[in-house]
């Protein structure tokens, strides 16, 4: 309560305590201030006429001082003018003296139950938030669990194929951390990388449909054998398509051996119709095939590696691609 008449002051202090409300007052704007200062406030009543200043400062004060906190002014004049700008400042309610005894008392209770409303919004709001909070914690260490099963799963998928092919041991690891760096090297955000190199680790899991003895076979395949071959690419599909996890990185698995000139299986696009994810994995799957070991030949040399990406750069290979990769596995001297 700020209000400069001590004999008001002390009245309207006297008619709240006896109301049941725990009062305190001053008698300037100073007062007020020292009291918003040390108090928890719920509600101001003020004298609009104050000896040190108006009470629409003090109102001022009490949004900063302490948001949220109701105003209702008093004055010796009830004018219209003077009461609109009273509710136009945010004033809960304006009172004129004298003042009937039973109308303030109703007017604070009035105040003090939107203040007790608000508070206890604020605090189911506060509650709520601190449980959703919660929820998302839970759900996300629920879902880094299933990324770590769905990061096992991956890695024995990976290890089943390997398995059955001796001569791809360890491939699809390479192209994957090769891809990874070239997908680094062409900055790609931190999503497209990550899913470039998970597409690097399935890119062959279809060759699990395909017979051990086409896979393993020495020497040159037939044409009937090479058309088996090839189905690998959409059997890896049909397998991912199973895991909605996996829906993001297909298209890079799908096209990993299209050729940029359109020659390439399954669907024959070219250029920039092949997904980016394609185009890298593609030039990687080659490199690290041309580099091992397979059961129809020895492994080639580096230097006759590269120099066969880079004269295929444009008709299989992307050829903005292949000297990013030459770089990426320190093989800039050839790189064009």
């Amino acid at each position: 309560m700020v209000e400069g008449d001590a004999y008001v002051r002390q009245n309207i202090l006297k008619i709240l305590e006896s109301a049941g409300f725990r009062a305190v007052g001053a008698d300037s704007l100073a007062g007020g201030i020292d009291i918003l200062d040390t108090e928890f406030v719920n509600l101001a009543i003020i004298d609009i006429k104050l000896p040190d200043a108006s009470g629409f400062e003090l109102m001022e004060y009490i949004k900063q001082a302490q948001p949220g906190v109701d105003a209702i002014l008093l004055s010796a004049w009830g004018d219209v003018e003077t009461a609109t700008k009273a509710i136009e400042q945010g004033a809960y309610d304006f009172i004129t003296k004298p003042f009937n005894v039973h109308h303030i008392v109703l007017a604070v209770q009035r105040a003090m139950e939107k203040r007790r409303l608000l508070l206890e919004n604020r605090d189911l709001q506060a509650s709520l938030e601190k449980k959703i909070r919660e929820k998302a914690l839970s759900l996300r260490l629920r879902n880094e669990e299933k990324l770590q099963h769905l990061n096992n799963t991956i890695m024995s998928l990976v290890q089943t194929l390997e398995a059955k092919d001796q001569y791809t041991e360890g491939h699809s690891r390479r192209v994957a951390d090769t891809a990874l760096r070239v997908a680094e090297r062409l900055g790609l955000s931190r999503r497209a990388q990550e899913d470039i190199h998970l597409a690097g680790l399935f890119h062959d899991i279809g060759k699990i449909g395909i017979q051990e003895s086409v896979l393993n076979k020495a020497g040159q395949l037939t044409p009937e054998e090479y058309e088996i071959i090839k189905k690998h690419v959409l059997i890896g599909v049909k397998i991912l398509s199973q895991i909605p996890q996996f829906s993001r990185i297909t298209p890079a698995v799908r096209s990993h051996h299209e050729f940029f000139d359109g020659s390439g299986y399954p669907d024959g696009v070219s250029g920039e119709e092949i997904p980016l994810g394609g185009r890298i994995l593609a030039i990687c799957d080659a490199y690290d095939a041309m580099t091992s070991n397979r059961s129809y030949r020895r492994k080639l040399s580096v230097d006759r590696a590269c120099a066969i990406l880079t004269r295929n750069r444009g008709t299989q290979f992307d050829p903005e691609i292949v000297p990013v990769f030459l770089r990426v596995i320190g093989y800039e001297e050839q790189a064009v």
